[in-house]
């Protein structure tokens, strides 16, 4: 009875074990649906378009759990300004030297795609609003 008490007893703490290092036994887990959320920046231009300007995360309003940004690379927007993009949601901004010629201001997108734990991968559209310095 005791030996086989004993073997209970180890192959208990042997599982246990296994199961907690491989993170199966936590109780904490996100439920959150992985959801990319449109993202605008203002940006007041000082020389177009020589000047690459770096902001903040993209991730800051999208919801999920443990988001990493899956568009890392340099991206061309939409009026053909270059975007490098970071998996932590970091990007840097070169605007196009058609932006600021003959207009005051203009606005220029890119898209960027999320993945989150549950697996699920979400884009949104990022919009810059571009205001030039010769205005």
């Amino acid at each position: 009875m005791r030996k086989t008490m004993f073997k209970t007893v180890c192959i208990f703490t042997l599982v246990f074990f296994v199961l907690s290092m491989t993170g199966a036994a936590c109780s904490k887990s996100c439920k959150t649906k992985t959801d990319a959320i449109n993202d605008s920046y203002s940006i007041n231009l000082k020389k177009c378009p020589k000047v690459t300007y770096c902001l903040n995360t993209v991730l800051k309003n999208d919801k999920g759990c443990n988001l990493k940004v899956i568009t890392t690379k340099t991206i061309t927007t939409k009026l053909g300004g270059k975007v490098t993009m970071y998996s932590n949601g970091k990007f840097c901004y070169k605007a196009p030297s058609t932006c600021c010629y003959k207009k005051c201001s203009c606005t220029d997108t890119f898209n960027y795609c999320v993945k989150g734990t549950d697996g699920r991968t979400d884009c949104a559209t990022v919009k810059l609003k571009l205001k030039c310095a010769t205005c």
